[in-house]
């Protein structure tokens, strides 16, 4: 019975940090959207949605390849895997909200 209950926290582990680095990738990705022409057009899979479709399609596709990854490593760490999700959630609030990213595109984009 216990070897069960670690077998189901560990797959809880597994979505929780997969999610959480989801969500980095998400952001980081939005922000290059942002910085560079380049990236903005190669997300741009259909025109009336514009890149957003492609940055919600490539961290979906990051999510499931994270949720591989980790179903092979194994996390037991409940309380690790609950604060890698936590934190995740809380950058990646601040990261999205324009007056935060847009600066750092800008950064970005003016240095090439």
């Amino acid at each position: 019975m216990e070897e069960n209950s670690q077998i189901n926290s560990s797959s809880a582990n597994s979505y929780l940090i997969s999610s959480g680095l989801a969500l980095h990738f998400f952001w980081i990705l939005n922000i290059f959207k942002e910085a560079y022409p380049g990236v903005k057009g190669f997300l741009t899979f259909y025109d009336p949605v514009g890149p957003l479709l492609g940055l919600f399609i490539l961290s979906a596709a990051a999510f499931f390849v994270f949720v591989i990854v980790f179903k092979l490593i194994k996390i037991n760490n409940q309380r690790f895997a609950y604060w890698v999700f936590v934190s995740a959630t809380i950058i990646f609030v601040l990261m999205v909200f324009p007056p935060v990213f847009e600066p750092i595109a800008h950064a970005l984009g003016d240095n090439f």
